[in-house]
């Protein structure tokens, strides 16, 4: 059995600006959803720092 690799930093970072770059483009078309947005934005971060990702 192969154990999984483990993600590198780079990997980590084109995630991220994938994401924000999402965000970014749904902003920008439906400007009405930025408080939802924001509220996603939260709820996800305190996600990630909840489970230390």
């Amino acid at each position: 059995m192969q154990q999984q690799p483990t993600p590198d930093h780079n990997t980590r970072i084109v995630v991220a600006l994938i994401g924000v770059a999402m965000v970014g483009f749904i902003a920008v078309t439906y400007p009405t959803l930025i408080p939802a947005l924001t509220v996603a934005l939260a709820a996800f971060m305190a996600l990630a720092i909840l489970l230390k990702l």
